[in-house]
């Protein structure tokens, strides 16, 4: 049998569903085993097989030991033993499925309805946090570390990288460094968080990598681009030269021109007129 219990989370960022089943069922008729002989149980309640393994130094049964006498009904069952198969990943899934497609029945909006997650996803896992659990803050600190992943998969999917090759990542980058260090070193959740931050960055390598824009390539004659290149040197060579000229020597010239008077000076005069018409 099967009790759906369905209600969100203190914070309400969690909406989900917590599924009892009985693992056991109900005996047509009660199991009941009555002593043959007198049964002993010591203190911590395994049984014993004569009354002397708890019997104190004054002759009395300790405190906490059982005896059963003769005739007594020393266990009784009403139900079978647990079934195996409520536990198993097949049942599990199963379930999941069932009331995923039950609930979506109830969604009209396809981008709103649920779906169960698949481990062979790029996605990683988060945790559940119990009430009270005394690795609450190692559990929400490895969360954070996975929904980081998640993002940066998210981000690579939009930015055209394939699935397959998110995939080679979490498996190479994650799932067979995270193997080898705890055959090393066992489980250590700091050393986790940081081959799945690692895993992360490389992501993000691929994703700018796929964003920057393809390398030129120079596609020209080189024979031809060396002889363009030293025209443009020359000509460049040449720019600096009139520059110079109109800049410099005109202004000069022209304020010796300006400078030389006198009757005698006709011919300095004459030749600076020269100088300065060649130099425009």
């Amino acid at each position: 049998m099967l009790l759906p219990a369905l209600h969100y989370n203190k914070r309400k960022t969690n909406y989900h569903i917590h599924l009892i089943f009985s693992e056991r069922k109900l005996l047509p008729e009660p199991d009941i085993k009555i002593a043959t002989r007198s049964v002993f149980y010591d203190e911590t309640g395994k049984r014993v097989r004569t009354k002397k393994e708890i019997t104190g130094e004054d002759g009395q049964i300790r405190k906490g030991c059982t005896v059963i006498k003769k005739g007594e009904i020393y266990e009784s069952h009403l139900f079978t033993v647990k079934d195996d198969k409520f536990k198993s990943e097949p049942f599990l899934r199963e379930v999941k499925e069932i009331y995923t497609d039950l609930i979506n029945r109830h969604i009209s909006d396809p981008e709103q309805q649920l779906k169960v997650f698949d481990k062979n996803s790029v996605y990683l896992p988060t945790k559940k946090i119990g009430k009270n659990n005394p690795k609450a803050a190692e559990i929400e600190a490895d969360n954070t570390a996975r929904q980081e992943w998640n993002r940066t998969a998210d981000m690579a999917l939009l930015s055209g990288i394939s699935e397959a090759k998110i995939l080679e990542v979490k498996q190479t980058e994650i799932h067979e460094k995270a193997s080898q260090s705890i055959k090393s070193k066992g489980w250590l959740p700091n050393l986790f968080r940081g081959i799945v931050a690692k895993a992360k960055d490389f992501l993000q390598n691929l994703i700018r990598e796929k964003d920057m824009p393809p390398k030129p390539t120079l596609d020209i004659d080189m024979a031809e681009f060396r002889h363009m290149r030293n025209l443009m040197i020359k000509v460049q060579d040449k720019a600096k030269e009139i520059k110079n000229l109109q800049d410099k020597v005109l202004p000069q010239l022209q304020q010796q021109l300006a400078d030389t008077k006198g009757f005698f000076k006709g011919k300095e005069r004459k030749a600076l007129e020269v100088k300065i018409k060649e130099t425009h």
